[in-house]
């Protein structure tokens, strides 16, 4: 490849990240928009229904479709964000990207009566801590959705890096389905993927931390990743630097 040419593909690789990043934006806004009024109209009716003594779960449905559709747009926008634009990946201690997944899932937790183990310590990674939430929260949810009721959120060193993980004490996935549990988004076309743009998500995410996802059986699902645990090289944390793209 030629200087010339090597530039062309720099200068297309970063109209194309500016793309991404505009359409992230106009994704997050524009669907939010109509979402706002829905939930207003959704609101009125159900203070309407509520003086002719009609049963407010009526509604609920709705109330779940907007949920569900306000958590989706929040994710893409998320994921979108962050190939177009990746932060700089700065130290922090785990725990607080463990917390904030825990107390998001909370009410569901108590709802359906799970205990949650949480370990005591946590190490310090160079990562991005709302990234690592989200992954964090992907894997509980899917442990409280498809696996028992006991959970735990650990971690435990691996060499030079951490394995974070969570486990569950359910049936597991089915082996046939294992292999492709965290498909790349190029990938989702194809017959048989996965419905779900979670994992692949969570897979992007931490990649984009160095690091890599896993499923492991053992007595129950354990959904992990991996990240370094010593500090980065200031190469690697400036290399995320220069894909910032400004908003």
């Amino acid at each position: 490849m030629t200087d010339r040419q090597a530039k062309e593909l720099a200068r297309e690789n970063e109209r194309l990240r500016g793309d991404l990043l505009t359409i992230s934006t106009r994704i997050s806004h524009d669907l939010r928009a109509p979402l706002g009024s829905i939930l207003n109209t959704a609101e009125l009716l159900r203070e309407v229904l509520a003086e002719k003594d009609v049963p407010a779960a009526t509604l609920d449905p709705i109330f779940q479709s907007i949920d569900e559709l306000m958590r989706l747009i929040k994710a893409v926008s998320l994921l979108e964000k962050a190939t177009a634009g990746p932060a700089v990946l700065k130290r922090f201690n785990m725990s607080d990207a463990v917390y904030r997944a825990w107390q998001r899932s909370e009410r569901q937790i108590v709802r359906l009566g799970a205990r949650v183990e949480i370990a005591d310590s946590w190490p310090e990674v160079d990562g991005v801590a709302e990234w690592l939430e989200v992954v964090w929260h992907q894997f509980l949810s899917n442990a409280l959705r498809h696996g028992g009721r006991t959970i735990v959120m650990g971690w435990q060193p691996k060499g030079a890096t951490g394995k974070f993980f969570v486990s569950d004490d359910g049936p597991g996935v089915p082996s046939e389905r294992r292999a492709k549990l965290f498909p790349a988004f190029h990938e989702l076309h194809h017959p048989g993927a996965a419905a779900g743009l979670g994992l692949s998500m969570a897979r992007r995410l931490v990649e984009l931390q160095h690091g890599g996802c896993a499923y492991e059986f053992d007595h129950g699902s354990i959904f992990s990743f991996t990240l370094p645990l010593e500090p980065l090289p200031p190469d690697q944390v400036a290399a995320a630097k220069s894909q910032e793209v400004p908003a």
